[in-house]
C-alpha cells in the first residue's frame, strides 16, 4: 500500500536570509513613496471645471507641464459660434456691432452662424455707408457695413451706428463725454471710445445742423427737413475706392495714405419735408455732400481704428493739418453761397484745434483687432483640502501595494536564484 503524503497546509512565512536586506528594501519603498506622492498629486489632486475666456488658445498653465507634453494650444476651448443678428465688440471696444450676414458657402448655401478661434479682423474694412439726418427732432443717424471677405477665413459682413442728438437747450446727448474732453486736443481722455463718440457726435451734429440751416433758408420752409443717402457697394470685385483692410494694403500700399476717397452721389439722396413726403430742390442737391461726406470720413477713420487699421491716413490718429484740411470740409454751402459765407463745421474746428495731435495708441491697439467673446475653456483645479489629501492617500496607498507586491516577487526570485538550496526553498 503506497502512502500518499497529505499537502501541508501550515508553513512558516518568515524565512531566514543569510544576507542582509532591511536597507536595501528600506531604500526602496520611501523611493517609491516620494515618487508616488507628487505623481499622484498631478493625477488625482485636480479636479476638471469649465470657465469663460476671451483667449481661445488659452492653455492651463500647472506646475506639472515642466515634467509633461504641453497641451495644444485651442484644445481646451470650445469654438464660439458666431450667429446671424448677434450683437458683437471688437477687443479695441469702440463701437457695437450687429453681425447682419454670413456670406454665400461654396455649396450655394447661407448658413445662419459660423465658429469663430480668435481669428484678426486683419481682411476686413468698410464697404458701404449711409447718414440720415432729421432737422425736426435735430437727430442724425450715421451707419457704416464692415465687409471681411478680402483674405479672410471669416466672410461675414457686420454693421454698426452712431446716433447723436441734441436738446433744444443746446446740450449734447453725449454731455458726459464732451465734459471730459479738451476742445482742440484728442489726448485728453483716457477712454478710446470716449474720444471718438465726442468726434462722431461732431460729425452728427454737424449733419443736422446744417439741414436744418438750409431747410430754414428756404422760402416758407418749404425745404427738406429730412435727408438720406447711402452707397451701398456690394463686397467683391468691385470694392469701393476706400477699400484699405489690413490684407488689402500689402497689394495697394497707397491706401494706407491717400486720402479716403468718398464721393456722395447725389442721386442716390432721399429729401422729406415735414411730413414725410418726398420734396425735390433742383440745383441745391450738392449743398449736403459737405456734411455728408465729413460724417463718412469721421465714421470711416473710427470703424478703421475699431479693426486695428492704423494707418497714417486715419484723421484720429494722425490728424496733420494737410490731412484734415484735405479730408474734412471747413464750412458747409447753405444757399448758394460762397465758402466763405457757409456754416462752420464743428468736426473740423475740433480735429484741427492747436493741441490736437491724435489718439494715443496701445501696442495692442495698434495691431489688427478681434471679435471680443468668451469662450468656454476647460481646466484643472485643485481640489479642497479634504478630498486633495484622501484622494492622494488612496492612490498612493493603492499604487505602492500593486508596486509593493511586484517588488516582492522580484526580489524572492532573486532570492532563490541566489539561494538554490537555502531556506528560501519550502
Amino acid at each position: 500500500m503506497v502512502n500518499i503524503p497529505l499537502p501541508r497546509f501550515s508553513y512558516p512565512i518568515t524565512r531566514d536570509v543569510q544576507w542582509r536586506m532591511e536597507p536595501f528594501v528600506y531604500l526602496v519603498a520611501l523611493l517609491a513613496i516620494g515618487i508616488l506622492i507628487p505623481l499622484n498629486y498631478a493625477l488625482t489632486g485636480y479636479q476638471t471645471v469649465t470657465m469663460s475666456n476671451s483667449n481661445y488658445n488659452y492653455v492651463p498653465d500647472h506646475w506639472y507641464n515642466s515634467f509633461t507634453r504641453r497641451p495644444k494650444p485651442g484644445s481646451h476651448c470650445d469654438k464660439y459660434m458666431l450667429n446671424v443678428g448677434d450683437t458683437l465688440v471688437t477687443s479695441t471696444g469702440i463701437l457695437t456691432y450687429q453681425l447682419a450676414a454670413v456670406l454665400v458657402s461654396g455649396n450655394g448655401t447661407s448658413p445662419s452662424s459660423l465658429p469663430y478661434t480668435g481669428t484678426t479682423l486683419a481682411g476686413c474694412d468698410v464697404s458701404y455707408m449711409s447718414a440720415t439726418a432729421d432737422a425736426r427732432l435735430r437727430t442724425s443717424t450715421i451707419v457704416a457695413g464692415v465687409a471681411c471677405t478680402n483674405g479672410t477665413a471669416y466672410p461675414v459682413i457686420f454693421s454698426t451706428s452712431f446716433n447723436s442728438a441734441s436738446y433744444y437747450d443746446g446740450s449734447s446727448s453725449t454731455f458726459g463725454v464732451k465734459a471730459n474732453y479738451q476742445v482742440g486736443g484728442l489726448s485728453a481722455v483716457n477712454s478710446l471710445s470716449y474720444i471718438v463718440s465726442y468726434i462722431l457726435d461732431d460729425a452728427g451734429r454737424d449733419l443736422f445742423d446744417h439741414v436744418g440751416s438750409i431747410y430754414t433758408s428756404m422760402p416758407n420752409n418749404a425745404g427738406p427737413a429730412i435727408i438720406s443717402v447711402s452707397a451701398a457697394i456690394t463686397p467683391g470685385s468691385d470694392y469701393p475706392p476706400w477699400w484699405c483692410s489690413v490684407v488689402a494694403s500689402t497689394a495697394n500700399p497707397s491706401c494706407m495714405t491717400d486720402v479716403p476717397d468718398i464721393s456722395v452721389n447725389t442721386t442716390d439722396l432721399t429729401l422729406l419735408d415735414l411730413n414725410g413726403e418726398p420734396v425735390t430742390i433742383i440745383g441745391l442737391e450738392s449743398n449736403y455732400t459737405g456734411a455728408i461726406t465729413n460724417a463718412m470720413q469721421a465714421m470711416l477713420a473710427a470703424v478703421r481704428l475699431d479693426l486695428g487699421n492704423i494707418f497714417p491716413n486715419n484723421i484720429l490718429v494722425n490728424p496733420t493739418p494737410d490731412l484734415i484740411n484735405n479730408t474734412i470740409e471747413q464750412k458747409f454751402i447753405v444757399d448758394n453761397a460762397t465758402d466763405a459765407d457757409g456754416s462752420a463745421s464743428i468736426l473740423y474746428q475740433d480735429l484741427a484745434g492747436p493741441d490736437s495731435t491724435g489718439l494715443t495708441l496701445s501696442d495692442e491697439e495698434k495691431e489688427p483687432s478681434t471679435i471680443a467673446v468668451e469662450y468656454q475653456c476647460r481646466t484643472e483645479q485643485l481640489k479642497s483640502p479634504g478630498s486633495l489629501l484622501v484622494a492622494v492617500a488612496v492612490a498612493t496607498l493603492t499604487f505602492f501595494k500593486a508596486g509593493w507586491a511586484v517588488f516582492l516577487l522580484a526580489l524572492t526570485f532573486w532570492a532563490r536564484r541566489a539561494q538554490p538550496e537555502g531556506p528560501f526553498q519550502p
